[in-house]
């Protein structure tokens, strides 16, 4: 006979009190269906404690009596949401890849050595891995909504800065700012698809997501060399602030709260008016006009109970040690140092391509742009079919074990190996990706025809997209009360390894020469295939006994706070 449990999910927590205590008006109200052969709890021993901040990221309490679906967003409106998500996205890494062919002018401009105008980068990838540590959490206490808003204030308002400016200091600082405006929306976009979609249907949903951070490397550089060579190169911060500002605008007329703690299941317009989208205000007040007296009554009381949550969970200073905490906890480590080794191959790639296929091959910064689109497309193409297998790999993980997918509700996944499920597929494109590393340095060095390294680099793509997204998925799925702070922290590990990258190319390259370079990158891929077997085969341990220890100190609380009543 079958049992049926249910996982509850809260975020939103007081810092101040180290207690995990949601309500059930802000639950996700996450069920499984699980035959009595399913799988087992182990009960591994209680671990030491942690920094409050951890508590974050728990969203368990038990309960069966909550039937509702995790999302009352249509299907509709969770596309336009993703849509937007996605696009938010794109910004911070076209911003970096768009200012390459900017460089040169710069350097004439300023009078200044190749050194000084690269230091403009440094700090822009320092920011893009810092500042999402800082906007991640603000995300997860105060809502996705004004986090966006914040976010993009920021953004445009650095890209008219640096549109106008006429110095090197200038230079430098606004680029700090461009950065922490349009970093902190890569963290954001994570938080919102799991405010809005299960676990069981969440791979096809970032799929676009990963399609916007990782398509942008390859068009900045091309739309960035077309507005240099025709417009000048103060064109390119306009054309980021006419799209960013057109976005900001689009934003707050459409687009709605999604974080549960504010919004519930998405059935509630918030109550304070900045945190409403135009368009939820008016279908808010229509929805009210049509309601009875008796539902009436029981919507107003379920604001009433978010509105108390809301003035605990105050807006507050934004704390980025909570990326740092999530980074000490091992099953976290393991994934965020993979992404952030495949970041550092990845940025080896990408900037030896603008200084060695022109010498090689003799191409113009056009056309080198150009050579970026297979990179690119093969990212898009690469999110859209990872989703799919996310999710059918998901659910062929579940039939195994004998467990009834709940799409509407969600999945409990206390006792599912969800490590295993998510990164099966990975070990596939991670050994395609080390063939196709392995010799791209070697093709180079021959003097092989153009074709075969821009292929190699299509193949790259399809497997990074692949890992990436699955990883990400996983992150969000293992996380699910902080998922932007746990995407803050994969950031800041991704960004620096990926500084580091940037930083050392050029001495790869001269000290080792193109084959040798690429084929040791290519073995320290191979290596970090270790921390995915370190996951898959103790994770799930891991994972189940920081959620028991979470659960814990919730009921505690909770006793708490009946003593203190």
């Amino acid at each position: 006979m079958a049992t049926k449990e249910a996982v509850t999910h809260s975020s939103g927590e007081k810092e101040e009190t180290g207690t995990d205590t949601p309500s059930s008006s802000e639950d996700a109200h996450d069920t499984i269906n699980t035959p009595d052969k399913g799988v087992s709890d182990p009960s591994p021993p209680s671990e030491p404690k942690k920094s409050t901040i951890e508590a974050q990221d728990s969203r368990l309490t038990t309960s069966t009596s909550n039937q509702r679906p995790y999302s009352a967003f249509s299907n509709r409106a969770k596309w336009f949401i993703v849509t937007m998500t996605a696009m938010a996205s794109f910004f911070s890494p076209l911003s970096g890849q768009i200012y390459y062919p900017v460089l040169p002018i710069l350097t004439r401009t300023y009078h200044l050595s190749s050194s000084l105008i690269n230091v403009s980068i440094t700090t822009y990838m320092v920011f893009q891995g810092l500042a999402p540590s800082f906007m991640g959490t603000f995300s997860d206490a105060s809502g996705r909504r004004l986090g966006y808003i914040l976010a993009f204030t920021i953004y445009t308002a650095a890209n008219i800065g640096l549109a106008l400016q006429d110095s090197y200091a200038a230079l430098l600082v606004l680029r700090c700012l461009q950065s922490a405006g349009s970093s902190g929306t890569v963290a954001f976009g994570y938080g919102v698809i799991a405010d809005i979609v299960t676990t069981g249907e969440r791979g096809k949903f970032f799929g676009p997501m990963a399609a916007g951070v990782l398509t942008a490397p390859a068009l900045g550089p091309t739309i960035g060399g077309l507005l240099t060579q025709f417009l000048g190169w103060r064109a390119v911060f306009w054309f980021l602030t006419i799209i960013s500002g057109g976005y900001l605008v689009v934003y707050i007329i459409l687009m709605p709260e999604t974080h549960r703690k504010i919004v519930d299941d998405g059935s509630i317009v918030p109550y304070q008016w900045w945190r409403q989208s135009v368009v939820q205000y008016i279908a808010g007040r229509r929805r009210l006009k049509r309601m009875s007296a008796d539902e009436r009554h029981n919507y107003e009381q379920t604001r009433q109970a978010l509105a108390e949550k809301q003035r605990d969970a105050r807006i507050r200073f934004p704390n980025p040690l909570g990326s740092f905490v999530i980074l000490t906890n091992p099953d976290a480590f393991c994934l965020i140092l993979y992404t952030g080794i495949m970041m550092f191959s990845n940025l080896v790639l990408m900037t030896s391509t603008p200084t060695v296929f022109p010498r090689l091959y003799g191409l113009n910064e056009l056309q080198v742009g150009l050579c970026f689109l297979p990179l690119g497309i093969a990212a898009s193409i690469g999110s859209i079919c990872n989703g799919r297998l996310l999710d059918w790999n998901y659910q062929r993980t579940a039939r195994r074990l004998g467990v009834m997918v709940d799409r509407k509700r969600g999945d409990d996944l206390r006792a599912f190996p969800i490590e295993r499920a998510r990164l099966q597929a990975v070990f596939f494109f991670q050994a395609v990706q080390v063939a196709a590393l392995a010799p791209y340095g070697w093709a180079l060095q021959r003097h092989a025809a153009l074709a075969v390294p821009l292929v190699l680099q299509f193949v790259l793509g399809f497997s990074l997209v692949v890992a990436s997204n699955s990883i990400s998925t996983l992150l969000s799925d293992i996380y699910p009360g902080s998922v932007s702070t746990a995407s803050a922290a994969s950031n800041l590990v991704r960004c620096l390894l990926g500084a580091v990258g940037a930083a050392v190319v050029d001495d790869m390259l001269t000290g080792l020469g193109l084959g040798w370079c690429f084929f040791l990158v290519a073995m320290l891929m191979a290596a970090a295939t270790t921390l995915l077997w370190v996951e898959v085969r103790w994770g799930m341990g891991w994972r189940q006994k920081r959620w028991r220890k979470l659960e814990e100190k919730k009921k505690q609380a909770e006793r708490e706070k009946s003593g203190q009543a």
